[in-house]
């Protein structure tokens, strides 16, 4: 008689429900229902692998399973989802989500050509807040639910609100050195999941880049706008020139309660791997990071982890095509080159985590 056996895949995946499911099930209350967690859309793309669930996602779960069935192919679980989220194959994904004709507003007359960025100057700037302490990164808003921002960010802290139209820390109501334009108060949103690159390393500092879906939609002003993604030709940039913006937050800090920017250049990535190695013998790069310096020694000291470089594209439109990933730690001290996570390689990847 022969013993069958179980694949491993199959033993680790009950082993990690079996973890995380609450000792009773939960009662589904208000306008939420009972259904299969594949088509609970908070829950995905990695509806049947808890081993890639955040903490948050995790901790969820354990509130809102409410069932679960046995089947000829194992146990189907259950969660309490609004219906008004629930997952629907019909819905807009991908590239029908985003924005190409309204994203990453351009005028000359808002660039300062100094360390203070202009308000409405970057209307996509996003701040990230744990559930305990204050703002510890930064991101960029690319559509009305989703923040792009690095994997660290979303690894180590457990991100509960993004706050968007944010200019000056130090004032709840920003307005121009005039005190005659004003903009809208600040947006802070719930955030209703996090999506981490499945091959994002720490250690090695691969594959940094993260998207929050938001718990509701952005509200649209003057000073809350989509950046473009690199999704098309005309999105791509002859330009010399880019610019990081932020207010200067590293994961323990934040430097400035105004936001700033800086020019910066591109560095080709031997040429950076090079001065990187200067600081930091264990330094490796690919192909899927680039590199930027600028000319002072505040260069490394303006962008948040997580925030965007940017420059404007051949249809003259704000493009992002880097995510704050790491450098020196050097601010003050010396000129060094930041490394970005090359927003380009990953659209596929971006897109594929989009819905409605």
């Amino acid at each position: 008689m022969q013993s069958s056996t179980i694949p491993l895949s199959v033993i680790l995946l009950i082993a990690a429900f079996c973890q995380i499911a609450a000792a009773q099930f939960n009662q589904c209350t208000g306008s939420d229902s009972c259904i299969v967690i594949n088509e609970c859309s908070r829950f995905g793309p990695h509806f049947n692998e808890p081993a890639k669930w955040s903490d948050s996602l995790r901790a969820e779960f354990r509130s809102r399973v409410c069932q679960r069935e046995k089947t000829n192919n194992g146990n189907v679980y259950k969660v309490c989802c609004p219906q008004t989220v629930t997952y629907n194959s019909n819905r807009k994904r991908g590239l029908d989500v985003l924005d190409v004709e309204g994203c990453g507003a351009y005028s000359e007359d808002r660039i300062a050509f100094g360390q203070d960025a202009k308000l409405f100057q970057y209307p996509w700037m996003a701040l990230l807040k744990p559930k305990v302490g204050n703002f510890v990164c930064g991101g960029t808003l690319i559509n009305e639910r989703y923040v792009l921002t690095a994997a660290h960010c979303l690894k180590n802290n457990d991100i509960a609100i993004v706050r968007l139209g944010e200019f000056d820390l130090s004032s709840d109501i920003d307005c121009d050195k005039r005190g005659e334009l004003c903009a809208m108060p600040p947006q802070d949103i719930p955030v209703e999941r996090t999506i981490l690159h499945d091959n994002y390393s720490a250690r090695r500092k691969v594959n940094d880049i993260g998207l929050i879906r938001l718990a509701n939609e952005a509200s649209y002003n003057d000073n809350v706008l989509p950046i473009c993604l690199p999704v098309s030709p005309a999105m791509r940039t002859t330009q010399k020139t880019f610019f990081v913006a932020g207010w200067g937050g590293t994961e323990s800090s934040i430097f400035s309660n105004k936001l700033q920017f800086t020019k910066l250049n591109l560095l080709p990535n031997n040429e950076c791997l090079q001065q990187l190695l200067k600081v930091d013998p264990y330094t490796k790069l690919n192909d899927n990071q680039m590199c930027a310096i600028g000319t002072n020694l505040t260069d490394n000291c303006t962008g948040d982890s997580g925030g965007p470089l940017k420059s404007i594209s051949i249809n003259a439109r704000y493009v992002q095509y880097g995510v704050v990933s790491f450098g020196l730690r050097t601010c003050g001290r010396q000129s060094a080159p930041g490394v970005y996570t090359k927003v380009e390689n990953y659209i596929e990847w971006i897109l594929d985590n989009l819905e409605e």
